[in-house]
């Protein structure tokens, strides 16, 4: 069986959260805050909820009610769910007017969308479903402390989707691989508001449901993971960077993308970045940047996806177009 993809698909919100604005709020310089981060500016959604932005991608996209009548299945990559219960899945299907396909989230931070292709590809490749909607999509805005210069600078809200057919064609997705280091699983965390440290007047006075950066090696530990996936795929794959026409890296930091090109000594040219004026969205960075390089007419031959994330979460996929 095969997996090509149908459809990309994305939404970047209108509001624009400047490093002019952030640089008077936190009494730094516009020029601090892009050499660190080489963010100029985020976008922030004031309409709705994380469900609203991946139907506003989905029917930006061009698809038909009769696609979406051909469904599945629905798989949500989120951090930033509409509500514990019930899934974003299911209020996005809802939204489109549709409900006769199964649907459900993963949470896996800023791997999300590449888990979610994971277990998309594995489902079409059963034989048992033909049609399949993988959506990243996070609201940030909303579980960020904006007074925290660590999160703030960088955060923002965004969806990306891919639109999965498995219909005998030559399969697009090559290979994809996820793996978890949680050594250090609570670098990056939100302390309450689960059941381990269920929210209380006490620890939402002392703001912690807000996402926190608790140790200072996230930034140097993410570089080693993102290569440890990409070097993995390639060597799986009997493949070389040379062979890669473009590479898709979540959009964590384009400081931390400009220091693993210059690591793995990658041309900086073969990365697709688009994270300057949108910020890091976290599970929506990959759609968004695929969405975003087909557009551009970017998607041709051998093409690397790469992420990581809080967990620490982290994989690749190899993509043929």
């Amino acid at each position: 069986m095969s997996t090509r993809f149908y459809k990309f698909g994305h939404f970047i919100p209108d509001q624009r959260i400047t490093n002019q604005l952030l640089a008077e709020r936190f009494g730094i310089t516009e020029a601090w805050i892009e050499e660190r981060t080489g963010i100029i500016e985020r976008r922030y959604y004031t309409e709705g909820a994380t469900s609203d932005m991946i139907v506003a991608a989905v029917n930006n996209s061009g698809l038909t009610q009769a696609d979406l009548e051909e469904l599945d299945c629905i798989i949500i990559a989120t951090m930033t769910p509409d509500h514990n219960c019930p899934s974003t899945a299911a209020l996005v299907q809802r939204k489109l007017n549709i409900n006769h396909c199964f649907a459900f989230d993963i949470m896996a931070a800023c791997s999300g969308f590449v888990y979610a292709l994971t277990l998309a590809d594995s489902l079409l490749i059963s034989g048992k479903y033909k049609n399949i909607l993988v959506a990243g999509a996070d609201k940030f805005s909303t579980i960020i402390d904006h007074e925290d210069r660590k999160t703030a600078l960088i955060f923002a809200d965004g969806a990306g989707f891919c639109y999965l057919k498995s219909d005998g064609a030559l399969t697009q997705i090559k290979d994809t691989l996820c793996r978890l280091d949680s050594t250090l699983c609570h670098s990056v965390l939100i302390p309450n508001g689960g059941s381990a440290k269920p929210l209380d007047e006490l620890s939402f006075a002392e703001q912690e449901h807000f996402l926190r950066f608790t140790d200072k090696k996230v930034f140097e530990g993410g570089i080693v993971l993102f290569e440890e996936a990409i070097t993995a795929v390639l060597a799986k794959n009997q493949l070389t960077i040379a062979d890669i026409d473009l590479i898709v890296p979540h959009q964590a930091n384009k400081r931390m993308i400009e220091a693993l090109a210059k690591r793995m000594q990658i041309p900086i040219e073969k990365f697709f970045i688009n994270i300057e004026y949108i910020g890091n969205t976290s599970a929506a960075t990959i759609p968004i940047a695929l969405s975003e390089a087909n557009e551009q007419g970017k998607l041709k031959g051998n093409v690397l996806l790469a992420s990581v994330g809080a967990g620490f979460t982290y994989g690749a996929g190899l993509l043929e177009f």
